[in-house]
This record gives C-alpha cells, structure tokens and sequence, in this order.
C-alpha cells in the first residue's frame, strides 16, 4: 500500500523532512518507517490518517495521506 506521509512540528525537525512516501499496510508498520525517528519515539506521534485519528490497529488504503504531529507539551 502506497501512503503519503507529512510530519509536522518537532517531529519534522527530528526527522530532516517534511514529507515521505512508503509501502506499508498498517500503522505499527510505519512507526518503523519514519525517517530519523526511532520506533520509541515514534510510538507517542499524533497520527491522522486522511484528517482523523486512527488507532494504532488501523490498516492502510491505498493514496491514504498520514500526518505525524509530535503530543502537545508546555508547562
């Protein structure tokens, strides 16, 4: 499954890009998948998959279009 991905935030800047494509079929697959971001951190991204939230169980469609957004922080 082809899926275009963007990332967006501290993520996009941990990872040197702003956007990939890759062939995976669920959403645990890419969180091995993303460029200069190790699974550990990847697993607390923010994921919309074509503009709402999936579950990590998600599984692809073909031209889906993923955002990965690093969780909210502030104090």
């Amino acid at each position: 499954m082809k899926i275009h991905v963007k990332i967006f935030g501290v993520a996009r800047l941990k990872a040197g890009i702003g956007s990939f494509e890759t062939d995976v079929a669920t959403l645990d697959e890419l969180m091995d998948a993303i460029p200069g971001i190790p699974r550990k951190e990847a697993k607390d991204l923010v994921v919309l998959v074509n503009g709402r939230s999936a579950g990590r169980r998600y599984r692809f469609s073909e031209g889906d279009e993923v955002a990965l957004l690093a969780p909210a922080g502030g104090g």
